[in-house]
């Protein structure tokens, strides 16, 4: 009898945690697609460290190379990069016409900051240009202008919430 009670409990138990967990992870997967279905250049409305954001959408490789190369100014508040998977991601200043600020983020959480990345030198070779590592594993990285995380108090530990209709 007591086994019979045992497996009837643990089914219980496992049935209540898989629907506990299982429309938790519906949503971030629908959120996930949602996020990577976005056209690049379209605008997308972020609350970022409490300060709402317009920030312009990279989602593909060409978009993500291109980034703010050769713009005279940010667009809107900013640029939002998505990628599938965390992973250590490298940035790089070229084409760049103006210094900007590097948010890393993992998730919905701040993991780190480049300030005031400046400018490249014009004519700098390719192969000269610096390069700008998250030193976590990112999936999200916003570019803003150079002193906005100062300005907007934006810290690590700072949390991301996108606003998709």
């Amino acid at each position: 009898m007591k086994s019979k009670f045992k497996a009837v409990f643990i089914c219980i138990v496992v049935f209540a945690v898989s629907a506990c967990t299982t429309p938790n992870q519906h949503e971030s997967n629908d959120m996930k697609n949602k996020i990577h279905s976005l056209a690049d250049g379209s605008v997308l409305k972020v609350t970022l460290a409490d300060n709402d954001l317009n920030l312009v959408v990279a989602n593909s490789p060409i978009a993500k190379a291109e980034g703010l190369s050769d713009k005279k100014e940010i667009p809107e508040d900013g640029m939002i990069f998505f990628f599938n998977e965390p992973d250590t991601l490298s940035f790089w200043m070229k084409d760049m016409n103006f210094p900007i600020d590097m948010i890393w983020i993992a998730g919905d959480r701040v993991v780190g900051i480049e300030k005031n990345v400046p400018a490249p030198e014009p004519g700098t070779k390719i192969t000269d240009l610096k390069t700008y590592n998250s030193n976590e594993k990112a999936d999200i990285v916003v570019e803003v202008e150079a002193g906005a995380t100062e300005k907007l108090n934006i810290v690590p530990g700072s949390i991301l919430k996108i606003k998709l209709k």
